[in-house]
Formats: C-alpha cells, structure tokens, sequence
C-alpha cells in the first residue's frame, strides 16, 4: 500500500501541473484562468502578480512528493508521512485539476464546491499528521511542513474570491449593502480565519500567505477604493504583528527537538 500512495502522488502532482501549465494556453474553452478572472472581476479580486504564489506552491508540492517517493524501491524505510496522508493528496490534486477545468468551463458555482472539496482535504493533512503541532526536526518541517500550510493558506483566501467571483456572475445584490461594505466584511473575516490558525495550530506560514494576498486585494484598490485598501492593509498588520508575537512565544522549540534528537 506504501508503494501505491507513493507512485499515486506523483503521477496526481504530475497531473496536476500539467493540467494548470496547460490551463494558461487556451486549450480549454478558448480560455485562461487571468481571461475568466477578469470576467468576473470584483473588489476582492487581489492583484495579478499575488497568483505568482502558484509556483511557490507548486514547487513545495514536488519537494513534497520527492520526499515522500523515499524507499519506493524497498531499499529504505518509507517516511511515516506517506500513510498519514494516505489518499489525501491525491484527492487534493484531483480537485485542484476538476477546480481549473470548472473554471474555464465557466461553471463557477461548481468550481466553489470543488473549492470546498480542495481546502478540506488540505485541512485533514493537517490534522491527520499534525506537522504543526508536534515537534518534529526543522528539516521535516520544510519537506513535509511548509508545502501543505502554504498551499492551505491560498487556497483558504482563494475561496473566498471565488464566492466572491461567482456573487458577481449571478448578480447578487448583496442584502442591500454595497460592494465595498461587503468586501470590507470578506476582509475582516479572512483575518479572523488566519488568527485563529495561527494561534490554535500553529499555521504562521498560512497566515503569511494571507497577508500576501490581502495586500494584493489592496493593490488591485489602490485608487478606486480607499476603504477597502484601509482594510486590507489593516487587517494584514493585525496578521503580521499577531504572528510575530507567536513566533517570539514559541521561538526555538523546533530546533530544541532536534537537538534532543541528535
């Protein structure tokens, strides 16, 4: 079974590149993720260079599936992290690809389940393997770590654009409030969520991925929406400042493991 979810990992990242490679050349429905994005564009709708994060991940995704590919030929021991995760990757990679083709396909309200389907699998990596949690070597931490809190942390503010980009195609009226008010609602909320990983599992590097995009929302602002900029760069201060206070509170427990360890 080791050996299965380990071949099966690297064929459903593979995929999954190859899938979002190719959803940047038009091949399906004449269309690109930035073309479809811009149909929909709404106050939510961060700056286009935040989507540049989408290498960063994919990069920490094949750091992932590297590591976890040790001892497919029974020479080694397999690294524990494989049967945690189980099919939980691959399922995630799956909803990554259906998450692009829904997408281009025009299918928006589908894309937000598939969405829901994605970010829920990356939570249960987290909470079935406890990486952030546990005290574990900084070099664990990196391979196993980073790639699934920094792929959490986007996906939890992208799902929140995509709600917001498929308000928009239906032409939600918003309960009578304004576009701007109910951006500035989205804001506050996706700042609560990034505090309450932080301080409840420990996830500073997703929080950092949500300061990222905020500031891009208040990029994409800058001169059509003065309090939606407000509360971007407000919200992402309260973020940073909260996760340097924890970092200095849990600063060096890693590394003292390790040191044990040794």
């Amino acid at each position: 079974m080791k050996r299965t979810l380990q071949i099966a990992n690297i064929i459903a990242v593979t995929v999954t590149v190859v899938v979002n490679y190719l959803s940047n050349t038009g091949i399906f429905n004449n269309s690109t993720m930035a073309s479809v994005s811009a149909r929909y564009q709404n106050l939510f709708t961060p700056s286009g260079y935040a989507f540049s994060i989408w290498g960063l991940i994919y990069l920490l995704l094949a750091v992932f599936v590297v590591y976890q590919s040790r001892g497919i030929s029974g020479k080694r021991e397999v690294p524990a992290v494989v049967e945690k995760v189980g099919w939980l990757f691959v399922i995630s990679c799956a909803a990554n690809s259906a998450w692009v083709l829904a997408w281009l396909y025009d299918f928006t309200g589908l894309s937000v389940l598939v969405m829901i389907v994605l970010l829920t699998s990356l939570w249960r990596i987290i909470v079935r393997t406890r990486m952030e949690l546990d005290l574990i070597p900084i070099k664990k931490i990196a391979l196993t770590w980073w790639p699934f809190a920094i792929y959490f942390g986007w996906i939890s503010v992208a799902l929140i654009a995509n709600v917001a980009a498929w308000l928009t195609k239906i032409g939600w009226d918003g309960f009578g409030l304004s576009p701007v008010a109910w951006t500035v609602i989205m804001i506050c909320v996706a700042g609560a969520v990034y505090l309450v990983l932080t301080w409840k599992r420990n996830l500073r590097e997703s929080s950092m991925v949500g300061v990222w995009a905020l500031v891009a929302v208040a990029v994409a602002n800058w001169e059509t929406a003065p309090a939606v900029v407000d509360a971007a760069l407000i919200v992402s201060a309260v973020i940073l400042i909260s996760s340097g206070i924890h970092a200095h509170q849990n600063r060096g427990q890693h590394y003292l493991e390790e040191s044990k360890r040794a």
